[in-house]
């Protein structure tokens, strides 16, 4: 766990301290349902699972030239007990991860702007207290070694950004946004997100 807390110290500290204000600049946060995919292990396979988790988020233009692109940065934190299918693996899981995603705006309706946009997701995870579950839902054997890891996604999200307010420096922002994680380095976290945040 000490491990986990230094990392994300260290993420926080990069997200918050290494940008200057700038304009276009939004800091928030985001409540993220994400739907956990199954994950194979050699023993069996841990069951696919729907949980919240929180995060705060930084939105800035990639380019003062052109609008349309920005940067999404994202700080996420999630601990569940992940309940075992049968004959599966039950695991308790603690996953912090930082988001970087570069967005496209495909158009501007009125307040609405949707995007595409597709990046990587860089976690650390650690899967604790880990048994062999039988049958009938049952613990047996000997405990799982416990598993830490970090872990690369692929992140394709498509979403669309809602201001409120007639200032475009000052307006809030309301995002609403799907995202699909594909793992792509060390078999962890993936699986299909809805979030909404609310960017200031």
């Amino acid at each position: 766990m000490l491990k986990l807390v230094q990392v994300g110290m260290l993420s926080a500290l990069c997200l918050s301290s290494s940008f200057a204000f700038a304009k276009g600049e939004r800091y928030g946060v985001s409540v993220n349902m994400l739907s956990i995919d199954s994950i194979e292990y050699k023993e069996g396979s841990s069951s696919s699972q729907d949980t919240l988790r929180y995060g705060i988020v930084h939105t800035r233009p990639i380019s003062e030239d052109n609008n349309r692109w920005r940067w999404w940065l994202g700080l996420n934190y999630l601990s569940q007990d992940m309940k075992a299918p049968k004959n599966g693996i039950y695991q308790e899981l603690n996953n912090l991860e930082l988001r970087v995603v570069p967005q496209y705006a495909l158009s501007s309706w009125s307040v609405f702007t949707p995007y595409i946009g597709a990046g990587l997701s860089l976690g650390y995870s650690q899967y604790s207290n880990r048994w062999k579950v039988d049958d009938a839902g049952f613990k047996y054997g000997e405990q799982l070694k416990d598993i830490d890891q970090f872990e690369v996604g692929a992140v394709a999200a498509i979403g669309s950004v809602i201001k409120l307010g007639s200032d475009p420096d000052a307006h809030m922002q309301i995002i609403p946004q799907v995202s699909y994680i594909l793992p792509v380095v060390n078999d962890g976290l993936g699986g299909l997100e809805l979030s909404v945040s609310l960017l200031f």
